[in-house]
């Protein structure tokens, strides 16, 4: 499951994942609100779907609306689409400032195994923006849970 965002390789490296065997699809967040090169990307690679993998897998990309456009409307919808396939585990890719509040959520809501990680490339947006931005996103988390 890929979270929204722009600027890092998110996208990519679910992908590469996928051609490594980890997965056979990848779902994707596409936020309704997003627009501009963020939405054109995230619609051509909705589109790709699905592709074939270097060893002959054919690999689903499914994207969906998330619940809101938050981390949380993220992973309650991602839970509720696991929930309904009979998932048991799910791999998150996002960036490295947004780990561990995705464990969190997730943790909160989804039952089976769990996964996280980062991306090799990290947005290019600064570490203090970053660090700022995912305090408060941390405090939210612990205060209203999402399931």
């Amino acid at each position: 499951m890929v979270v929204a965002g722009a600027n890092d390789d998110r996208y990519v490296y679910a992908r590469h994942l996928a051609e490594k065997g980890v997965a056979d699809r990848i779902l994707v967040s596409r936020p309704p609100g997003a627009d501009g090169s963020f939405a054109t990307a995230l619609d051509s690679y909705c589109a790709s779907n699905p592709f074939v993998a270097r060893d002959g897998r054919s690999v689903e990309i499914e994207c969906f609306a998330p619940d809101i456009g938050t981390t949380e409307g993220e992973t309650t919808a991602a839970t509720r689409i696991a929930r309904e396939r009979g998932w048991d585990s799910l791999l998150v890719v996002t960036y490295w400032g947004h780990v561990s509040r995705v464990r969190i959520y997730f943790d909160q809501c989804f039952e089976g195994a769990l996964f996280v990680t980062d991306t090799a490339n990290p947005p290019s947006r600064s570490r203090k923006y970053a660090l700022l931005h995912e305090t408060g996103g941390y405090v939210k988390a612990l205060i209203k849970p999402a399931c």
